[in-house]
């Protein structure tokens, strides 16, 4: 079966198999903990979906059995530009996700947006705090409604 996942390094596969093995333990960990619908409405479905998504890049990679065609210089420095910035953005996610406690679902949310909308491309000064400012308000109350807990906030 080599040469079959041409499209997909052995560390791109093993790195999907960790996620979806991390996705099921997790699933069944929830699961066994408690089976009232409030606890599970985040996390079966998002596992679920994360497990189907490895399924299907690697059924996909199992199916395409061409070789890529070769990048002239200046695609691949595209590509490695658009991987720097997919790491910077997953940078910034792990802030959010320290920020979490720290300032506050809410302020950490709000930055996160805004410069991710940012890294995005977006140069309109006054949108990227304005989507954020929304995008945010959504997410609080949103969450607030779902979850039986209250979530640290600083602002809301």
């Amino acid at each position: 079966m080599p040469g079959r996942l041409s499209n997909l390094s052995l560390s791109h596969l093993a790195f999907l198999l960790l996620v979806a093995a991390t996705a099921v333990f997790l699933n069944w960990s929830a699961i066994s903990a408690s089976t009232k619908l409030y606890n599970l409405i985040v996390v079966v479905p998002v596992g679920i979906a994360v497990t189907l998504l490895v399924i299907g890049i690697i059924v996909k990679n199992l199916l395409g059995t061409e070789k890529a065609p070769q990048q002239d210089p200046a695609e691949q420095l595209a590509k490695q530009r658009t991987t720097l910035v997919d790491l910077v953005l997953l940078g910034f996610f792990a802030m959010l996700c320290f920020g979490l406690t720290t300032v506050g679902f809410d302020i950490a949310t709000f930055l996160f947006v805004w410069v991710g909308i940012v890294i995005g491309g977006e140069r309109r000064w006054w949108l990227p705090p304005l989507y954020a400012a929304l995008f945010t308000l959504f997410l609080v109350e949103g969450f607030g409604s779902l979850f039986p807990f209250p979530m640290p906030l600083l602002v809301l």
